[in-house]
């Protein structure tokens, strides 16, 4: 049956998954396209149901022969849609509480216990940045991102678009009080590198780095809150061209991810 009614309630509830306190409630989000939907399949997603055109509901049931594919007009996948140019498939998942967990409170002995490869985001606001870091995490091999309350939705389409479905395997944990975590970590035996421009601060490509160096990524505009920077106690700059500022926070992270993974 196709679905041609953009005031139908499953449209709608579909539709209101824009908005961060329907996914929060629902611990639901949105994907879209054809590819993103394949990403979804293969890491074993929980797909609530998937709304199609016309053109594309055969490539769906395939992906997917046991879910619940919904076939609808152009006009109800657009009411849907976060994109100009809808590609034919929005998919409704279920957020990834196993790997993605909010609001953890660590302990000292959960940094003590093993060596992971962590990097920090304090308060870094756009999506898109968000979720290229994402990407980039996955890419580089960093075992945990963890994310201060205040960073961008992790289910914002924005970000899920632009971590082109590393989202979906990579583990990320987002914590209330980031200069709490900061001190823990430090307690637990990391270095944790707060990436500013400072007199103290140490040269990227000249310093040592383990499994246990941490580095921490700031806001767009503003970098990163001082009291975080104090909890870290070490600061680290990348080493540029004069005349160049900075880094896109995502470039930003981009470059200690890679120094990170080729140091150890």
């Amino acid at each position: 049956m196709l679905i041609t009614s953009r005031s139908n309630p499953t449209v709608m509830a579909a539709a209101s998954l824009k908005e961060k306190k329907y996914r929060e409630e629902s611990r639901s989000f949105l994907l879209e396209g054809v590819k993103l939907f394949r990403e979804a399949v293969a890491s074993g997603l929980a797909i609530e149901r998937v709304f199609a055109t016309e053109s594309m509901a055969k490539t769906c049931r395939e992906l997917l022969p046991e879910g619940e594919i919904l076939t609808v007009s152009d006009s109800v996948l657009e009411k849907i849609s976060t994109e100009k140019s809808p590609q034919g498939v929005i998919c409704v998942a279920k957020c990834l509480d196993k790997i993605h967990i909010i609001n953890k409170i660590y302990k000292e002995e959960d940094f003590a216990e093993e060596e992971r490869r962590i990097l920090i985001l304090s308060s870094l606001r756009d999506p898109g940045n968000l979720g290229t870091v994402i990407r980039s995490a996955a890419a580089f091999g960093c075992d945990e991102l963890i994310l201060s309350a205040d960073c961008a939705d992790l289910y914002n389409p924005k970000t899920v678009r632009a971590a082109m479905g590393t989202l979906f395997r990579q583990p990320i944990t987002v914590v209330q009080d980031l200069p709490e975590t900061v001190r823990r970590m430090t307690a637990g035996g990391y270095r944790v590198c707060a990436a500013v421009l400072d007199d103290k601060a140490e040269r990227l490509d000249r310093m040592r780095i383990d499994r246990k160096t941490a580095f921490i990524i700031g806001n767009e505009g503003h970098g990163i809150d001082p009291a975080v920077v104090e909890a870290a106690g070490n600061t680290v700059y990348i080493p540029m061209q004069a005349g160049v500022e900075s880094l896109n926070a995502a470039a930003a992270a981009a470059v200690f991810l890679w120094q990170s993974m080729v140091s150890v």
